[in-house]
């Protein structure tokens, strides 16, 4: 009998298998990065397909297969419907789901990365939200994905934007420093050779 796993994750990024599978992309609370098969999601019984959309939140029952994991069930948590219509917001979740494609290796939790880019991903789903804030959001993002990954040194300039929350007021103070936020996040990236 195989452990069940639990968890709840954002699909990042889905590529088709064979006629009815897909290999998912999951950036989970628990564990991280996580590759995961989902069979039978590409045909039209499906339970699955629509929990495991690109872009959406859910709950997610994993099993450890010899290779990779396994997908059992999955609920809808939310799929940030506005967020995922709205052009700009689209694009900033897509470059910053690729960034975390790129930059977590495996599966290694961060909660602190799991909870800001869930917290920018409820932001982005208020379609009062203006373009200004929405620009600058995605600079908070990554510069916290970024330090949390240890890819940010120390810098007085950047120590109080790592410092503040989530919130639009916080957020748009990043715009006074747009062009050297960055600079810093270009070099981060970069000397990452990732």
């Amino acid at each position: 009998m195989h452990h069940i796993y639990h968890t709840h994750g954002f699909i990042i990024n889905t590529r088709p298998l064979g006629e009815a599978n897909k290999i998912l992309t999951i950036y989970t609370k628990e564990m991280g990065l996580v590759r995961a098969i989902a069979q039978g999601i590409r045909l039209h019984k499906s339970k699955l397909r629509f929990a495991l959309q690109d872009f959406s939140y859910a709950e997610i029952d994993l099993v450890r297969g010899r290779d990779i994991w396994r997908v059992t069930s999955a609920t809808t948590v939310n799929t940030f419907a506005y967020a995922r219509s709205d052009k700009q917001s689209l694009l900033l979740i897509a470059r910053v789901a690729k960034l975390l494609e790129r930059l977590c290796d495996g599966e290694e939790s961060h909660e602190d990365i799991f909870n800001d880019f869930m917290q920018a991903m409820y932001i982005l789903d208020d379609n009062a939200v203006s373009v200004e804030t929405r620009t600058a959001l995605e600079l908070h993002l990554v510069l916290r994905v970024m330090n949390t990954l240890g890819y940010i040194g120390d810098s007085p300039l950047l120590a109080q934007y790592l410092g503040s929350d989530f919130s639009t007021v916080e957020t748009e103070a990043f715009l006074k420093e747009k062009q050297s936020i960055i600079a810093h996040i270009n070099k981060a990236i970069n000397e990452s050779q990732l």
